[in-house]
C-alpha cells in the first residue's frame, strides 16, 4: 500500500477554509437580519418622515415631537432620532425647560406627533441621525 492513499489532508487549510466560510455565513446572516429587522425599516421611514416634515418649516421653527401617555402629553425639541438593534428607538432632544430628554421606546410602541415649535437658538436645530451598528 501506498503513504499517498493514507495521508490526512493539511488541517491548518482546512480550518483556514472553515473560518472563511464561516465568515461569509456570518456576513448573509447580518444581511439577510438588516434586510428584515424592522427597526432598521422604521428608522428609514422615520428619517424621511422627519426629513420632508423639516423641509416644510420656516426659519422661526424647528421640529418637535409630542407623546401622549395616559391623559399626560410631553412636547420637547428632537435633536437625535436613532436605534439600537434589534428593536429600540431613541429621541434625545429638549424640553423647553431647557431640560435634556431621551425616550428609549420599543419599535412595536412607537407612537408620537411631529409638531412645530419654536426654535431655542439662533438657527433651527437639524435633528441627526444615529445608526448604532
Amino acid at each position: 500500500m501506498s503513504n499517498e492513499r493514507w495521508k490526512l489532508p493539511d488541517i491548518s487549510s482546512s480550518m483556514e477554509s472553515f473560518h472563511r466560510q464561516n465568515e461569509m455565513w456570518q456576513r448573509e446572516r447580518e444581511a439577510v437580519f438588516q434586510d428584515r429587522n424592522p427597526v432598521v425599516k422604521v428608522c428609514e421611514a422615520l428619517r424621511q418622515y422627519v426629513a420632508d416634515f423639516q423641509a416644510s418649516l420656516d426659519e422661526e421653527h424647528e421640529v418637535g415631537a409630542k407623546l401622549v401617555s395616559f391623559g399626560h402629553s410631553i412636547t420637547f425639541h428632537v435633536q437625535q432620532l436613532g436605534f439600537t438593534k434589534p428593536n429600540i428607538v431613541t429621541f434625545v432632544g429638549l424640553m423647553e425647560s431647557g431640560e435634556r430628554v431621551q425616550l428609549i421606546q420599543h419599535v412595536s410602541q412607537l407612537s408620537f406627533l411631529l409638531v412645530a415649535v419654536k426654535k431655542l437658538g439662533e438657527r433651527p436645530t437639524k435633528i441627526g441621525f444615529v445608526w448604532n451598528e
